[in-house]
């Protein structure tokens, strides 16, 4: 298996502007072996979860949407011109992650907002419909632009890794790549509550991330859309 830490210090970090935690470092990750060509994973495609970080509260629009399946008005949030319906709030980062994660079996978009009780996960609503108040039946919705959806991985299968060269860098870059497109290691952390508040600043201005999940650390890795095989 490959060491992810031992690779960086062969073939050095780029980082972009928005600098990782400066007491992190990489740690060794459960990955496939390095990748010598795409041929792998031509015909191969493992589906990340696709997830909304709002943690600013000007991203997203609270509202109630009303679906096929349910009598009853739900409570929902608006962006990007989707709905996403409330399902549950929980303490953690790190079980706000599982709960995601455990909805990728029925869907592949989520969104994840901040409260003051921890962490609000909303599943995806493809086929509901804006519900105004009922004292104000005209009450339109505006549409609303969010940040970058963070795709969220747990599959070790789903990803190789890679060395990379980009434009801008002269050395080669330690780097993943995921459904044939290429990430640079950003950020690795045990702390799912940093990992995700930097998700989502990166998000917020524009950065297509890819966070790699294991059971006991976190890899985020940013696309590299001019990246090319070292």
């Amino acid at each position: 298996m490959l060491l992810v830490s031992l690779l960086l210090k062969i073939f050095p970090r780029h980082f972009p502007s928005t600098k990782p935690h400066p007491t992190s470092s990489f740690c060794p990750m459960s990955v496939s072996p390095q990748l010598d060509s795409l041929a792998s994973l031509a015909n191969v495609f493992t589906p990340a979860m696709s997830c909304k970080l709002l943690f600013d509260r000007d991203l997203y629009t609270p509202c109630h949407i009303r679906v096929p399946d349910s009598d009853h008005r739900l409570s929902a949030i608006y962006v990007d011109n989707q709905f996403y319906s409330f399902l549950k709030v929980v303490p953690e980062a790190r079980k706000a992650v599982d709960v995601m994660l455990r909805l990728g079996k029925r869907d592949h978009t989520v969104a994840l907002t901040q409260t003051r009780r921890g962490y609000a996960v909303w599943g995806h609503e493809p086929e509901a419909r804006y519900a105004p108040p009922a004292r104000k039946p005209g009450y339109g919705i505006k549409p609303l632009f969010g940040p970058q959806p963070c795709l969220l991985v747990a599959d070790e299968k789903a990803y190789q890794t890679c060395r990379l060269q980009v434009p801008d860098v002269t050395k080669p870059l330690m780097a993943l790549t995921y459904n044939n497109r290429y990430y640079s290691f950003f950020k690795q952390d045990i702390d799912a509550d940093k990992i995700l508040d930097i998700a989502a600043k990166l998000a917020r201005r524009g950065d297509e991330a890819l966070l790699v999940i294991e059971p006991a650390m976190y890899t985020l890795a940013l696309l590299e859309p001019n990246g090319r095989l070292a």
